[in-house]
């Protein structure tokens, strides 16, 4: 059934189930609507919901996902190169589609899709292509490598009857960059977005922005995102056509909108925008001050938490100060609600938290558990489940956009990231207190973190604690005064359900529990009977342990043939003793041989042959340089 839709004097019908007014095109004043899609179902299986507290987003790349339909690969404009992480791949919505099953098993709630829109094949230099959705030609018809609007409806379903909601990533502050530098005109002429768009009066005309420091919130508001042609959204043609345009995507299903560049938009037409749509959004505020991002939730329901991402990947993969958690958290007062915020450890910007922690997975496990049991929305960023390498590349100024960007090559449903991201969504479903719990600190000091979530209304409560240290550590922690936990109940940590710990009598509020965490563990404790049993696996760990005193001021690196070590760079091993220095790293398969070298400083190589390691095992050598 058709339903009419009026606004601003200009009348257009939209239909939910089939995208039918996908590619609606202003022409002067008049409409063009496109013949209708097929109906991906007859009776289209119903949305989840809105996006909610609670909630689980798993973030993808349509590009690098999987190829699902090779004939929309290259359209011919150089635009396709699978050998090149700046061009098309050839991942789409059939792809999405049938792998669907895949996310839901992970146990997410939502799906940050890629932007839906055309796309302007290549950037002005030609050196990228527009495989990532930000470069818009059209904003109201399907990017064809992704797809046709009918198969973009059949994902939304498929995905609402496997109970995942969709989120849909609005582009509205700016096209593909037609503009060069200042100018007011198109050259070549035939070098412009399409109509209605293709007037230069709709955009600004400042120039790049320079992101100094010393921009006004004017200057950022109106000038050119790396060159992109930054729209003017105060003209109300301008106005008109987002608004409607993206209401149209929003009717085929989508359940939440992530805002890109939400910075360079008016907070206004931010909160005016989230109305039209009728769904909650998050905007993208790239800024690491609470101060500056808070303001953003005060115009829409979330807003992308940047300063938990600085603050919490340092703490968790380079073994920072804990205390700068506590100093993050003390600053949620100024958020209109911090369990809206859309938490995250990487995304398509930032390199992969992999490259930053060594490539240590119990520093990604520990900082998952933290993510997904802390206060806010988590979103998981395609393939960490399959321990994404980033290709090793840490690098990411201004932005990561390449090694973190890479093909999906596995599907396994049962690797180890996987079942440990299955478990945690599991908890978080199953306790109230860690989807819509009110955040607490416990514990703060430089190597341990500690919060309890509680619910207030039904005194439901669950405990975080974790340590990013090497060694065990030992804590007696005082249970919140808030809390309905008494002294004698057993809490049982939720990850590994044979640990349990006993609320004693003591300390500041008369009740507190003594707890050791492991290495570079989080623990979740809650009291009653665990939603299921469940033990972690047990690593599969390759420890190299070099025996040499290497001096004062020294330090030894070990470079070899098997990721994460390469030839090249090396990987800095850990001083645990006087003449031993450690590095440890599950990706080498148990059983699989590999040479290695150590070498002092990363430049003096050891002398003689290399040495042979085979996974699983630790290895023990006595180098001489």
């Amino acid at each position: 059934m058709f339903r009419t839709r009026s606004r601003v004097g200009v009348e257009f019908r939209v239909r939910r189930a089939t995208a039918a007014a996908i590619g609606v095109a202003l022409v002067g004043s008049a409409l063009t609507v496109p013949a209708l899609a097929a109906p991906a179902y007859a009776d289209p299986p119903a949305s989840p919901g809105p996006l909610a507290e609670g909630d689980v987003i798993y973030q993808v790349l349509v590009d690098r996902f999987k190829d699902g339909d090779p004939t929309n690969n290259d359209q011919g404009d150089g635009e396709y190169d699978p050998d090149d992480l700046g061009f098309y791949h050839g991942g789409d919505w059939a792809g999405l589609t049938d792998e669907l099953d895949y996310i839901a098993g992970l146990g997410v709630t939502a799906i940050w899709l890629s932007p839906v829109s055309e796309q302007q094949p290549l950037s002005r230099d030609g050196l990228e292509a527009s495989y990532h959705g930000y470069f818009t030609k059209n904003f109201a018809t399907p990017n064809e490598h992704f797809g046709d609007t009918a198969e973009l409806q059949e994902l939304i379903d498929t995905a609402h009857g496997l109970g995942l909601k969709m989120i849909l990533d609005a582009v509205p502050n700016h096209t593909a960059d037609y503009l060069a530098g200042t100018s007011t005109t198109y050259s070549p002429s035939t070098y412009k977005p399409d109509a209605p768009l293709d007037d230069p009066s709709y955009f600004h005309h400042n120039g790049d922005c320079l992101f100094n420091g010393l921009e006004t919130q004017t200057q950022i508001e109106n000038c050119d995102l790396g060159g992109l042609d930054d729209l003017d959204q105060s003209d109300p043609d301008v106005n008109d056509y987002l608004m409607e345009t993206y209401k149209d995507w929003v009717d085929m299903g989508f359940d939440g909108i992530r805002v890109d560049a939400a910075r360079s938009v008016p907070k206004d037409w931010l909160a005016d925008f989230e109305t039209e749509m009728g769904v909650p959004t998050f905007g993208e505020v790239f800024v690491g001050d609470v101060d500056y991002v808070s303001e953003y939730q005060d115009s829409e329901w979330g807003v992308l938490d940047f300063p938990y991402f600085f603050t919490v990947r340092q703490a968790f993969s380079a073994d920072t100060d804990m205390n700068a958690l506590g100093d993050l958290f003390d600053q949620d007062y100024k958020y209109s609600n911090p369990n809206r915020l859309e938490t995250f450890l990487d995304n398509h910007d930032r390199a992969r938290f992999l490259t930053w922690a060594d490539d240590n997975y119990q520093r990604l496990r520990s900082g998952l558990t933290f993510l997904l049991t802390s206060r806010g929305v988590p979103v998981i960023y395609y393939g960490t489940e399959q321990a994404d390498d980033g290709n090793g590349n840490p690098y990411e100024v201004p932005i990561a956009n390449k090694d973190n960007r890479k093909d999906m090559t596995s599907f396994d449903d049962n690797s180890n990231l996987y079942n440990h991201i299955q478990r945690l969504t599991t908890i978080k479903k199953a306790y109230p207190a860690l989807q819509i719990g009110t955040q607490r600190e416990m514990w703060s000091d430089t190597s341990v973190y500690g919060f309890s979530r509680r619910v207030d209304s039904t005194g439901a409560e669950a405990i975080t604690l974790s340590s990013n240290s090497w060694g065990t550590q030992t804590r007696t922690i005082p249970l919140r005064a808030e809390s309905s936990i008494t002294v004698g109940t057993v809490l049982t940590n939720l990850m590994n359900t044979s640990d349990t710990v006993t609320v004693a009598s003591g300390g500041v509020t008369g009740k507190q529990i003594t707890v050791s965490l492991g290495e570079h563990e989080t623990k979740v404790y809650a009291p009653g009977t665990p939603v299921s049993t469940y033990s972690p696996e047990a690593r599969n760990t390759t420890k190299i342990r070099v025996h040499y005193n290497v001096g004062l001021g020294h330090s030894i690196a070990i470079r070899g043939d098997e990721y994460p070590f390469t030839w090249t760079s090396g990987r800095g091993a850990r001083n645990v003793a006087s003449d031993v220095w450690e590095f440890e790293v599950e990706r080498i398969p148990d059983g699989e041989t590999f040479e290695f070298k150590p070498l002092i400083d990363d430049a003096t190589w050891s002398t003689g042959s290399n040495f042979t390691g085979t996974g699983g095992d630790v290895i023990d050598i006595y180098p001489t340089f």
